[in-house]
């Protein structure tokens, strides 16, 4: 058998990788312009420059594509905090550093925009797949202060681990859902650059004073 012969499963492999990729990210361009009742199929393979059938052949169906965008956001958003996570520096510091990493993502990825998007207009059986990265976010926030009380870096005694952790996300979460009905989440790392020193303030009163 030739050498070509025996890569050719290995190359039609990779075609199907990267057709797949390519769909995936069509599908992030559309999803983060209209909603999931509005955007067709077609609209995706067009935007993709790949065949309806092609689309079909990797996907299935539209819940299928949405699904798939939604594992994708938050895989794109879990290597954030991740990254994050294990950099050297105070527990507080490193909290920080998230918010602004999640929000330069945010702001920069379509297919990130989609999957938040997705979560305000998907069907009742894909809503909770679309929340798991802020209950993600909140339990490595938790972490984070506690890891601060132990360093030194987070300093108040007025709420619990928990209670703060859930008030950093409604911060993020809030300032999330103005820059993106605002400009399309082009903001939103000013805004979280601005809440900075409030939340430095809340968690870390002794050396804000």
């Amino acid at each position: 058998m030739s050498e070509s012969r025996e890569n050719a499963p290995r190359r039609r492999q990779q075609r199907g990788i990267e057709t797949q990729s390519a769909l995936l990210e069509a599908a992030g361009r559309v999803f983060s312009r209209m909603e999931y009742d509005k955007a067709k199929l077609k609209d995706i393979s067009d935007d993709a420059g790949i065949s309806l059938g092609s689309l079909y052949f990797h996907f299935g169906n539209k819940d299928d594509v949405a699904a798939a965008v939604l594992d994708a956001q938050q895989e794109r958003m879990t290597e954030v905090l991740s990254s994050v996570v294990e950099t050297e520096g105070s527990s507080l510091g490193r909290l920080l550093d998230l918010l602004d990493g999640v929000a330069e993502l945010i702001s920069a990825d379509a297919l990130v925009q989609a999957g938040i998007r997705l979560v305000g207009s998907l069907p009742d059986e894909l809503k909770d797949r679309g929340y798991g990265f802020y209950e993600e976010w909140q339990r490595v926030a938790e972490t984070l202060i506690r890891e601060g009380l132990e360093d030194g870096s987070v300093t108040t005694a007025r709420q619990t681990p928990a209670e703060l952790a859930e008030l950093v996300n409604e911060l993020f979460v809030g300032a999330q859902v103005l820059a993106g009905m605002k400009d399309g989440w082009q903001t939103l790392p000013e805004r979280i650059r601005r809440i900075r020193p409030v939340l430095e303030s809340v968690l870390a009163p002794s050396s804000a004073a």
